[in-house]
């Protein structure tokens, strides 16, 4: 799992500083005398997307009926193309990590990724409302102690099937840059092995993760992906 972390901030990174070159050649052309009506989520355009999460969450443990509440925090990038004016295919990458505090504590890590579907409402040149839809394959782990049994150490790992969807507003400059604000609604179920590390027995547990969650990021708009 460290690994995929590792990857995804080398990825953002060259994300980066492709785009900043790509909008720096793009800048170029004029926008100012483009048409109100004209929208810049246009068919064979590309839109690539770069956001934080901040999360509030539950997780249920559906052979003990235990619930707990958490904190997330996460980065999500997603890259597609307009295949029709304002609808956008594509795909969808989200790297999470839980914290929770109280009697019992975890510390979870999920990786998710999968196709994107996006609708843009507006034709207006400004902006646009959004609503994103993705189902994908998700990988979880998490490390659970308990306050009163100091030696209770218990580790899950394991993968399942997840949705993500999005709505919100996309403010748009120059026909180039998109600043986007929104929620996600995220559902994770999750087939995960669980072993007690002090010495209990390996057994499987089904984990179900709902989580409601506030995003905001920039994306670039190119004519061209990249080369």
């Amino acid at each position: 799992m460290q690994k995929f972390i590792v990857f995804s901030k080398l990825f953002v990174l060259i994300f980066l500083t492709f785009n900043a070159e790509l909008v720096l050649a793009q800048s170029t052309t004029p926008t100012d005398t483009m048409d109100i009506s004209i929208t810049p989520f246009r068919k064979g355009r590309w839109l690539t997307s770069l956001s934080g999460i901040i999360s509030s969450s539950s997780i249920k443990f559906n052979s003990t009926n235990d619930k707990t509440y958490s904190n997330e925090f996460g980065l999500n990038l997603s890259t597609g193309k307009f295949f029709k004016d304002r609808w956008l295919f594509g795909v969808t990458f989200q790297a999470l990590k839980q914290e929770s505090t109280g009697d019992f504590n975890i510390v979870g890590e999920s990786l998710y990724i999968g196709p994107q579907f996006s609708r843009y409402f507006s034709k207006n040149k400004d902006g646009s409302l959004f609503l994103n839809v993705s189902p994908g394959y998700v990988l979880y782990r998490s490390l659970a102690t308990v306050n009163n049994i100091p030696n209770f150490r218990e580790e899950s790992d394991g993968d399942g099937f997840g949705t993500l969807i999005s709505l919100g507003y996309s403010y748009v400059i120059r026909d180039l840059i998109s600043f986007n604000i929104g929620f996600n609604i995220q559902n994770y179920w999750i087939n995960a092995n669980t072993i007690n590390v002090t010495g209990g027995p390996v057994g499987t547990e089904n984990i179900t993760i709902n989580n409601i969650s506030f995003t905001f990021g920039f994306g670039v708009i190119l004519d061209d992906f990249f080369f």
